[in-house]
């Protein structure tokens, strides 16, 4: 043991799918952390009691329209000593992915991770 502290991220489809919530996901724990893939969530409500309920270091939003960008700015409001960190597209996440993924062939991924 290091004693080195594994950051906790909970990842939350914020209104709609998100097609890369999964292989942000996968290589997000790939690079050390442990991820809650909450799915998606519609309210404001359920992601902030979901947010309460794991007691994330980070809540990830991945946000595709306005209106789930709106959703996910209301979240750093709603949870302040929470950091949120918001995806504005899947284009966003699919190229953080591709940038930082430390394995994107091993398949049983069956994706990029």
């Amino acid at each position: 043991m290091t004693g080195r502290r594994v950051t906790r991220i909970v990842l939350v489809e914020a209104g709609s799918a998100c097609s890369t919530a999964v292989p942000l996901a996968r290589a997000l724990r790939d690079e050390g952390a442990e991820v809650v893939h909450a799915g998606v969530l519609r309210t404001r409500e359920e992601i902030v009691a979901t947010a309460e309920q794991e007691d994330p270091d980070v809540l990830a939003v991945s946000a595709g329209s306005a209106a789930d960008q709106e959703l996910a700015d209301g979240l750093a409001t709603a949870l302040p000593e929470l950091r949120v960190v918001a995806f504005a597209t899947d284009t966003d996440v699919t190229r953080w992915v591709e940038e930082n993924a430390t394995c994107a062939t091993d398949p049983s991924s069956e994706a990029l991770r």
